[in-house]
């Protein structure tokens, strides 16, 4: 959805979207298609710029670290972002411009709008784990014939230690 800075009033502007399909870019295998997700934001103006707070949730289908089998994963987050007006517009010009320390804290707005699906989808990423679990006891897959160990054990035989690490069990 595409907000045009210019038509929110100056008392603000509360948005709710519902339930729907984002698509989250290219996954580096860790989530299959796209998440669904449902949000809540105000909009308002501040000097020149905007402040954007609200809340977000949504289920998207990861893919487990250990295990490779694909579970839905909840997330909810509140999220807070300062947006100006792109240095060009402000400028009138197109040089570049070396940012300060207090502009690395500001979304600049390039085009006289906000996009809540660019702004939504890097709020989801930001929100995922380090290491996507099925669930915190999984127990992945078996080093030597990889089958799921979530399902059954697999027969293999445990792999032998080498001679020269047995030292290493005494340290425990």
């Amino acid at each position: 959805m595409l907000i045009e800075i210019s038509q929110i009033p100056p008392d603000g502007l509360d948005i709710t979207l519902p339930a729907d399909e984002l698509d989250l870019g290219d996954s580096a295998g860790i989530w299959e298609g796209p998440a669904s997700v449902q949000a809540e934001m105000h909009l308002s103006r501040s000097g020149r710029g905007l402040v954007i707070g609200g809340t977000f949730a949504g289920t998207l289908p990861l893919i487990c670290s250990r295990c490779l089998e694909g579970f839905p994963f909840q997330t909810q987050d509140r999220f807070d972002l300062y947006c100006e007006v792109g240095f060009q517009t402000v400028l009138g010009e197109d040089r570049e411009r070396v940012l300060g320390k207090d502009d690395l804290d500001v979304t600049y707005l390039e085009e006289g709008r906000i996009n809540t699906d660019h702004l939504l989808r890097e709020n989801i990423l930001l929100s995922l784990p380090v290491q996507p679990l099925c669930r915190e006891d999984c127990r992945g897959l078996c080093p030597q014939c990889g089958a799921n160990l979530n399902l059954g054990s697999c027969g293999c035989e445990a792999p032998r230690l080498d001679p020269r690490l047995q030292v290493l069990r005494k340290l425990r």
